[in-house]
């Protein structure tokens, strides 16, 4: 009985110690120190730096001064000279045709007084459609316009006592466009201008103008 004693005191420190061995209070426990290694991943961010280059936009303000050119229209009358070709010591005056009487008669303002105009070298029928058409051409080309008159030395006045003249819009002898478009025809009378005058004539009859057109009764 005593020797058991000590023997159950042996086991019971045995066990004893094996216990708080368990609970951390032995010296030589073998604690498992668990190292948490952090790999501090270093991530190289590449900082592009983008060199905003600042388009700097230089605006160009265009001033746009609108310059407003008035055109004004100016009804301008012929010259008061024109560069023709007169006969020999003729006469020329600057006139305005008032009115237009027939296709070779007109009645133009000199001076403050009025004077009945015969145009030289044209021919044109009393009555008929060649009539009414040259009356209707003369006054279109004619009426109200400023004229030049001039003299022929080598003709006098008509039997009733009108001047028989040449009359120039501009420089254009109106006498011989009549002669042209076969309106009229050259008289039997002699003038300075009447190879001229022929010689329209001729381009007339040539191309079947007006009164030589041979669909159309001679007048």
């Amino acid at each position: 009985m005593q020797r058991s004693l000590p023997l159950f005191g042996l086991v019971l420190v045995i066990v004893l110690a094996g216990c708080l061995g368990g609970l951390g209070f032995g010296g030589s426990s073998d604690a498992t120190t668990m190292t948490t290694r952090m790999e501090t991943q270093t991530t190289s961010i590449g900082s592009t730096t983008t060199a905003s280059t600042e388009s700097t936009t230089a605006t160009t303000t265009t001033t746009e001064t609108q310059t407003q050119t008035r055109t004004q229209t100016t009804y301008l009358r012929q010259p008061t000279t024109a560069n023709i070709d007169t006969p020999e010591n003729s006469e020329r005056f600057q006139a305005r045709v008032t009115k237009v009487i027939d296709p070779t008669t007109l009645t133009s303002k000199h001076n403050g007084k009025n004077r009945t105009v015969d145009l030289i070298g044209v021919s044109v029928p009393k009555s008929g459609p060649i009539h009414k058409k040259a009356v209707r051409y003369t006054k279109s080309q004619m009426d109200h316009q400023v004229v030049t008159v001039v003299s022929d030395p080598q003709v006098s006045v008509t039997d009733d006592g009108q001047t028989q003249l040449y009359v120039y819009i501009g420089n254009f002898m109106f006498n011989t466009d009549l002669v042209r478009i076969g309106y009229a025809r050259v008289p039997d009378m002699q003038f300075s201008k009447r190879q001229e005058f022929i010689r329209k004539q001729q381009q007339a009859k040539q191309r079947g103008y007006g009164r030589w057109n041979t669909t159309m009764a001679k007048i």
